[in-house]
């Protein structure tokens, strides 16, 4: 049985790009511009998208996804290039695909330094991706569930905030924003005018509710992005739906100020993972906090 949320064919916001085919059904594949592929986990929960950036002589893949699907494969199926994966931040669902790639980026921050070293165990793997209702469909060839896992991994370029990731080109400027994770960033690629947003905005659900998250570093970190807003007109998010236009930023800053001075109406729900929470919800977006 299909879980409740899972609908095929329901994500309209893909139905101006080009699909490009690829061998493994987990992923869709989808041109946004001539320089960036979006990679789509359409049968996961999260919705994770991981964001192809292809430059002169690197590419440059944010985040890896869910670690279910071959993502390697597929980012072959696309480009030559030898490819840098830039993780936005080491939630499970943006880092699980990690193994299969030799060069990866993160922000040099205590949080990433763990996860990096310890990697993600079998039991916190089943737990953040696959219980009960986040997974649709069969299991894609090759993956075996009983023995997933996060294996360490090495981290072969150690980003601070502020620098430039040379993909020839173009560059990759990297914001540390924090809000929905200690180590949260954004990429800024001026030569598009291209925000990649990582978790912190997007159409649906930003996560403040789990460890490491908060509301007034969210607000901090959309007050920063408004100081680059005449430096990009789009936003490739981390889930759910690709090529946002970024007047979704001063929606959210305006929320999550609602937030801190307790004006904005919220209403008490419980995650998948039964987790209690308060949805507050605006336009486009939601911000989900703790109860206590």
């Amino acid at each position: 049985m299909l879980p409740s949320w899972y609908i095929p064919g329901s994500k309209a916001g893909y139905a101006s790009f080009t699909r490009l085919p690829l061998r493994n059904d987990w992923f869709e594949a989808y041109q946004i511009s001539p320089h960036l592929v979006v990679f789509y986990e359409p049968r996961h929960y999260e919705e994770t998208i991981a964001n192809l950036v292809i430059g002169d002589h690197t590419a440059a893949l944010i985040d890896t996804g869910c670690g279910i699907g071959p993502i390697h494969d597929a980012v072959r199926e696309v480009t030559d290039r030898p490819i840098l994966v830039i993780n936005t931040h080491t939630h499970t669902d943006h880092i699980a695909g990690n193994r299969s790639f030799d060069r990866i980026a993160a922000l040099d921050h205590p949080r990433t330094r763990h996860v990096a070293s310890a990697g993600v165990a079998h039991d916190d793997f089943h737990r953040d991706l696959l219980t009960e209702g986040l997974v649709a469909g069969a299991w894609p060839r090759g993956f075996d569930p009983s023995q997933a896992v996060v294996p360490p991994f090495q981290v072969a370029l150690w980003l601070r905030d502020g620098d430039r990731v040379d993909l020839g080109g173009r560059d990759l400027v990297v914001l540390h924003t924090p809000g929905e994770a200690l180590d949260h960033i954004c990429l800024l690629d001026r030569a598009d005018r291209v925000l990649f947003s990582g978790d912190i905005l997007l159409e649906g659900p930003v996560w403040t509710h789990l460890e490491g998250g908060s509301v007034t570093d969210l607000v901090a970190s959309y007050e920063r992005l408004m100081n680059h807003v005449d430096d990009f007109d789009r936003l490739m998010p981390s889930h759910n739906i690709p090529w946002l236009d970024k007047s979704i930023l001063p929606e959210a800053l305006a929320g999550a100020r609602g937030i801190v001075s307790g004006e904005a109406p919220f209403t008490e729900e419980v995650d998948p993972w039964q987790r209690q929470l308060r949805r507050f919800s605006f336009e486009r977006i939601q911000i989900l906090t703790s109860v206590a």
